[in-house]
């Protein structure tokens, strides 16, 4: 498995599908590897909830992946991972991983495991609700993932600078 961060999500309308882009993370070691990215075509709802959950957005009243977090934590449970697993392209499947301790004086004790079939945007937006890791299978990445070309994020000050270098490169012959 292959841990990713959701990378960008690119919001669509009407007939037009969203995209959701995971990005793997980089190796510690120094692997010269170029890192990839997978792109998963889900609904405009879908994203925007996903997106909802990454800045935290909370309304008065919870919607659907706020009361499923919120039911899981109830239940003394907590959502371990996410895992992308398979892919039929255009579909991924995904599984949401639960984890509830045992109620045991063991202190050794380990969580029990259980695993849920999910669409991958419904778990992608509880993940980011829950806090948990995104993985994805090594054969889903090799199959549909591609190379990410972006290396390090830029700070605001950076992509200036750099845009700066450019317009100065212009000339009206450009236009």
């Amino acid at each position: 498995m292959i841990r990713v961060d959701i990378e960008t999500i690119i919001m669509a309308s009407g007939a037009v599908p969203s995209l959701i882009v995971l990005r793997e993370r980089p190796n510690r070691t120094e692997s010269k590897a170029p890192l990839r990215a997978l792109s998963i075509q889900t609904g405009s709802f879908e994203a925007a909830s996903i997106s909802r959950g990454i800045e935290g957005n909370t309304g008065s009243r919870p919607i659907t992946h706020d009361l499923f977090v919120d039911t899981i934590q109830k239940l003394g449970a907590r959502l371990e991972r996410v895992e992308i697993n398979r892919v039929d392209a255009p579909v991924f499947y995904s599984s949401i991983v639960l984890a509830q301790d045992h109620s045991s004086d063991d202190e050794n004790a380990s969580a029990r495991e259980i695993t849920v079939d999910a669409r991958p945007s419904d778990a992608l937006a509880l993940a980011v609700r829950a806090n948990a890791p995104i993985f994805v299978e090594d054969d889903v990445m090799n199959r549909a993932g591609t190379i990410s070309y972006r290396t390090e994020k830029a700070s605001g000050d950076d992509e200036l600078e750099k845009f700066d270098e450019f317009v100065q490169t212009l000339s009206p012959d450009d236009f």
